[in-house]
């Protein structure tokens, strides 16, 4: 491992950083610095310690991280770790020289906020998608920072930042499990009115093939499984809280009386109403 040689462009400012200089507005989360770079050959930095988390991606080229004993031989596609304390190095291929960017970040949440990306001093190491897409956010990120005028801009910025990691993270765990994301989708949105269409559409995945994957594996259409979600829900609430028939309806993702009527009378054999009645729950 090379020593570091003079200082790194990230400090010399030849680089395309910025550094705050506001008070942070949240000691949650906060940016603690933000920047790209093209890399020179052989460009190196460290060994050295950082104060705060540092993400580093890498949008081209190839170049090599070493932390913890180990050497990591990363290139496009890939991105690093840097926790607060640790002795690091990293260093730019001779050959294909990388660009990257970084962002540097610190908060009472930002161990959580790694934990939630899966990456960690043990595993620093991780992959992303869309460098184009990353690069113009960093981008944005850079100039809010440098014009330093409105805090929750640059805020707002650094959780894009984390949603666009996570986001590819995302769309590939659905690719493996469509069903169980789709499942997930319904509970946390049934009662807005959503549609089997718009599920697809979120798992980015054609209704028909959709339809197929969750018949295979439980036996109901998307279809059915929301309704019957939305019908557990319903006997749920009339049966745990004071809310009249037409509140339960609308909270469950219905929005015609007689049908959402019609549906629980269906399943449960009485109507809500009935129901109430029957088994002395408030009354509706």
């Amino acid at each position: 491992m090379r020593q570091l040689k003079g200082q790194d462009n990230q400090i010399n400012g030849q680089a395309r950083a910025s550094k705050h200089r506001s008070k942070a507005l949240s000691r949650v989360l906060y940016l603690h610095q933000v920047g790209l770079e093209a890399c020179a050959s052989g460009h190196s930095f460290g060994p050295a310690v950082r104060d705060h988390y540092l993400v580093h991606c890498i949008l081209e080229g190839e170049g090599t991280f070493y932390a913890g004993g180990l050497v990591h031989r990363l290139r496009e596609g890939q991105g690093f770790l840097i926790m607060p304390g640790e002795v690091t190095y990293y260093e730019a291929d001779i050959e294909n020289p990388w660009h990257y960017c970084w962002v540097g970040f610190n908060g009472s949440d930002a161990e959580a906020v790694c934990s939630l990306l899966d990456i960690s001093q043990k595993d620093p190491i991780f992959t992303f998608h869309g460098a184009d897409r990353l690069k113009d956010h960093i981008e944005k990120m850079s100039y809010d920072y440098r014009a330093d005028d409105n805090s929750f801009i640059m805020l707002s910025r650094l959780y894009e930042f984390f949603a666009i990691l996570n986001d590819e993270d995302k769309k590939a765990s659905l690719k493996v499990q469509p069903v169980e994301a789709a499942i997930e989708y319904i509970k946390k949105n049934y009662s807005y009115g959503i549609t089997v269409q718009q599920i697809a559409d979120y798992l980015n995945l054609d209704r028909s093939h959709l339809f197929r994957l969750f018949k295979g594996e439980t036996g109901m259409s998307v279809q059915e499984y929301l309704l019957k979600y939305r019908l557990d829900r319903a006997l749920l609430l009339l049966r745990t809280t004071d809310m009249n028939v037409r509140e339960t309806m609308y909270s469950c993702g219905f929005n015609d009386l007689p049908n959402f009527s019609r549906q629980f009378k269906r399943v449960y054999g009485l109507s809500p109403g009935a129901y109430r009645r029957e088994f002395n729950l408030p009354r509706s």
